[in-house]
């Protein structure tokens, strides 16, 4: 018995350690043997490889190689957590390198059941009257409430979940088909075909044609392709010229496969009038101009009027002193978080927890919008009864405040600030016919189907608008690229700004021969040729001949100028397309501390040779571990959703004003609570039950922000939607390279 017992024994061993040989094989030939890269870069004063991944590497595999434990790998390049694609790069800290140790086998723990403990009842605070205003002020940076990332098209609506216009139909005309109103009304053409059941694509002349109501606020139609449809089929049956056509759709080959999504040009969103470009009108024309040419021209000083959103419908609004003269009612729905005070320990030993502290991370908005409300009481005469309410992300505050203003007639609420206890304040104020404005959410969705909603955080539609007028105005004979982490990454949103910055620039640039003389000197000096001058030179990708310009046989050269896009993996093909004779703007985009970190080292080296213009994409002046020597040799240019001018006369009264009230230095939110009591109070003194209306037309000088807003639907009958504001900051160091200034980026340089 125990001979079999052994003979069993022995059997089960060998063949565990056969079929851990076989694996071991397999894994020998599947995976290549990974080997510690030799670029490597700093990030804050720390040392990363910078590892391409290869075909067949684990991440197991690469933690032995750099001896760096695979958690700590994931946790620097997140998106591994997907699996590793070849080809990417990933940042990987350097460590000395060691011998693999084997691990001694751990004894497999027993199971522990862990009983749930009861969750003792949070007493809700009861509702408050008035806030309680702290003496003391210690502020943390703000938390982020958690937030969707934004984008910039909406899917169109299904067929199934499809509203008409009351009596909106298209009669057929002769020469016309049905992609010729498809086109006109920019629906997909299948959206049409569901709306008129059994309708040809030819229809005779004379057919009715119903619209569906799908909002279209892009310059493309979204278009599934079908069947045994070619790109020359697409060209011919939507009437669309073919370089319009490759522009959108550059991953488009010579052919289509059904239902892939390809993007047909349509008229351009009217929304984008370059603030130089908008048309006038003429004194004393009474005749009627069509809808969406009627832009009425808003006063030429004010900044953030320059787009005229209603098309025509309305004129440019006018305060009347009779709203100056009304009491308003207004609710401040803000997270001071009362029922946490008490628990607070005022002490000298707790002063690091007590900074931490939720009760006092929202208190200096709220006395930033009181500084704006006496301000407004006392030069303008404002009168209002105020209710503060603490509304926190707990819903139930939410519908504890409801409670508190039901029945009352409300003229404004500010607030919520969390997204949950904002759906259900903004519900209610959609019943009543209330304004209701969302202090810090960027997500879009938020004013979708809600007119009563305005959104202050600007989106992705404004980065479009702003970087767009900004090279127009400033670099529009650049050499622009687009430079993104990932190809893939927010393609509709990068299609729109690849466009946008498209007629941005001059489609022809011309450069004097002079100007290639001088790069021709630079960079025979760099190649160290003493004082002959090189043959040839090499401008973005064409080689010249330097005698041509010594000699007066060439004075100047005209370059085609037209907008580039590449991910950071075809870095090389920036560079080699990087002018010497004229500025090169590169738009980088992707929040990533690695992938900027990348971006700066790569670029620097190529500053002696080339100027550069790097537009850094929002929140990137927060990575602080990027090197801001590399930042100045690039010029760089900074978007965020706010940047206050401490030079500036009103930021100085504003900050000393805050000082001498609350014994503490404003920050952000302070700025941002006074600009927003400051914006929407002038617009009720000015504008009354109209200010929903009249938002683009009201100029009020702020701190942290402006506040730009357009009607975010583009068809009269559909507007059903908020207001968002487009106003993105855009700042830059001074030509001392010591202080940050901003920029206009709707104002033409000055020669």
């Amino acid at each position: 018995m125990l001979k079999m017992n052994k003979i069993m024994k022995n059997r089960i061993l060998f063949l565990f350690f056969f079929l851990l040989g076989l694996l071991f094989s397999s894994n020998v030939h599947a995976q290549e043997p990974s080997v510690r890269s030799k670029e490597t870069t700093k990030i804050g004063g720390k040392e990363y490889y910078m590892h391409r991944v290869k075909q067949g590497e684990t991440l197991w595999g690469l933690s032995k190689v750099y001896n760096v434990a695979v958690e700590e790998i994931e946790a620097l390049n997140p998106e591994v957590k997907d699996g590793l694609k070849a080809g990417h790069v990933l940042g990987i800290p350097v460590r000395p390198q060691s011998e693999p140790q084997e691990e001694e086998p751990k004894a497999e723990p027993k199971p522990v059941v862990v009983e749930p403990k009861p969750q003792p009842k949070v007493e809700e605070p009861k509702p408050q009257p008035e806030p309680v205003v702290a003496e003391l002020v210690v502020v943390e940076p703000k938390p982020e409430p958690v937030a969707e990332t934004p984008k910039v098209v909406k899917p169109q609506s299904k067929p199934n979940q499809m509203a008409f216009f009351d009596g909106k139909a298209r009669i057929v005309q002769s020469g016309e088909t049905l992609y010729d109103i498809a086109k006109e009304y920019g629906v997909d053409i299948v959206a049409l075909r569901a709306a008129n059941p059994g309708i040809s694509d030819e229809p005779a002349v004379g057919t009715r044609v119903n619209i569906p109501n799908i909002l279209n606020e892009n310059d493309y139609i979204i278009h599934n392709c079908e069947r045994n449809e070619r790109v020359s089929s697409l060209l011919k049956r939507w009437k669309v010229d073919e370089n319009d056509f490759r522009r959108i759709n550059v991953s488009v080959g010579s052919h289509v496969f059904v239902n892939q999504v390809v993007l047909i040009p349509i008229q351009p969103i009217s929304d984008f009038y370059w603030i130089n470009d908008m048309p006038e009108v003429a004194e004393g024309n009474d005749e009627e101009q069509p809808a969406q040419e009627a832009i009425v021209p808003i006063q030429e000083e004010a900044v953030q009027s320059i787009f005229n959103e209603d098309f025509g419908e309305s004129e440019h609004c006018f305060a009347d002193p009779q709203n100056a003269r009304r009491r308003y009612k207004v609710a401040l729905m803000v997270p001071l978080y009362l029922n946490e005070v008490s628990n607070l320990e005022m002490s000298k030993e707790n002063l690091t927890q007590l900074h931490k502290a939720r009760s006092l991370s929202f208190v200096q908005y709220y006395e930033g919008f009181m500084m704006a409300v006496e301000t407004l009481e006392e030069q303008n005469g404002l009168k209002m009864d105020l209710t503060v309410i603490d509304v926190t992300d707990n819903v139930s505050t939410a519908e504890r405040a409801l409670s508190q203003i039901r029945g009352k007639d409300f003229d404004l609420i500010v607030g919520p600030f969390f997204g949950k206890s904002f759906a259900i304040v903004e519900e209610y104020a959609k019943q009543h016919n209330i304004v209701v404005v969302n202090p810090l959410s960027t997500r879009e969705s938020v004013i979708v189907n809600n007119p009563n909603v305005v959104k202050v955080k600007p989106g992705e539609m404004g980065q479009i608008l702003t970087i767009s007028n900004l090279v127009k105005n400033l670099y529009n004979d650049s050499n622009v690229f687009i430079v993104s982490k990932e190809r893939s990454a927010d393609s509709i949103f990068l299609n729109q700004l690849e466009y946008h910055l498209n007629l941005a620039v001059n489609d022809e640039v011309r450069v004097s021969g002079d100007e290639f003389l001088h790069f021709a000197r630079n960079e025979s000096e760099r190649l160290e040729m003493g004082s002959r001058m090189a043959k040839t030179v090499e401008v973005e990708g064409q080689v010249y001949s330097t005698d041509d310009f010594k000699n007066g046989n060439t004075n100047d050269v005209v370059l085609a100028n037209t907008v580039k896009r590449y991910s950071y993996s075809e870095i090389s093909k920036v560079k080699s397309q990087l002018s010497g004779v004229r500025n090169n703007v590169i738009v980088a985009y992707g929040d990533d501390n690695v992938f900027a970190t990348q971006m700066l080292n790569t670029l620097a080296k190529e500053t002696d040779r080339f100027p550069i213009t790097l537009v850094c994409a929002p929140d990137w002046d927060k990575f602080e571990k990027l090197l801001v020597e590399n930042l100045l040799q690039m010029n760089a240019i900074y978007l965020n959703d706010g940047f206050v001018d401490y030079k500036s006369d009103a930021a100085k009264q504003f900050v000393r004003m805050f000082r001498s009230k609350y014994a503490a230095e404003p920050q952000d939110y302070a700025f941002e609570g006074y600009d927003m009591a400051m914006f929407f109070l002038s617009a009720l003194l000015r504008y009354g039950d109209d200010m929903m209306d009249c938002l683009n037309c009201c100029d009020v000088p702020l701190l942290h922000t402006q506040y730009r807003f357009f009607n975010r639907d583009y068809l009269k009958e559909g507007r059903s939607n908020g207001r968002e504001n487009q106003y993105w900051s855009v700042y830059q160091y001074d030509s001392d390279l010591i202080e940050l200034r901003p920029v206009d980026p709707f104002k033409k340089k000055t020669e």
